[in-house]
């Protein structure tokens, strides 16, 4: 895949989702960026955040509503626990998992097997209980 040049647009984009606490849509983004004064295009910001999945440089993941939210991420394999409420996520490893998810898949004649793991619920600052 070649790499797409940067624009300012895109740099905005990344800076604004690097401040996002969790995951967010691009709807949430694009008015932050209009509220900071930037003249952006709600199609630019989509534009820039499937370029930044793209590159392993955002994460996205279909919320329960079925929107599509992004959040800032690092490259090296990981997990996410997300808050329904605020949206804060969580990156987490399970111990173990990439291993035994390796011996099922050739067991069952499988390779070139990926995976992503999404738990969801309630943060401890939203306080909700149960």
């Amino acid at each position: 895949m070649t790499q797409k040049r940067s624009t300012w647009q895109k740099t905005a984009v990344k800076a604004a989702l690097d401040r996002a606490p969790g995951f967010v849509s691009a709807q949430e983004l694009y008015q932050v960026l209009v509220q900071e004064g930037q003249k952006i295009g709600l199609t630019t910001v989509y534009r820039a955040l499937t370029d930044l999945v793209q590159v392993g440089a955002a994460d996205s993941l279909a919320s329960a509503d079925g929107e599509t939210k992004y959040r800032n991420c690092t490259t090296d394999h990981h997990h996410h626990l997300i808050c329904r409420s605020c949206g804060r996520a969580v990156e987490f490893e399970l111990a173990g998992f990439e291993a035994a998810a390796d011996q099922l898949a050739i067991s069952h004649g499988f390779k070139d097997v990926s995976h992503s793991i999404e738990l969801f619920g309630i943060c401890g600052d939203c306080g909700v209980s149960g």
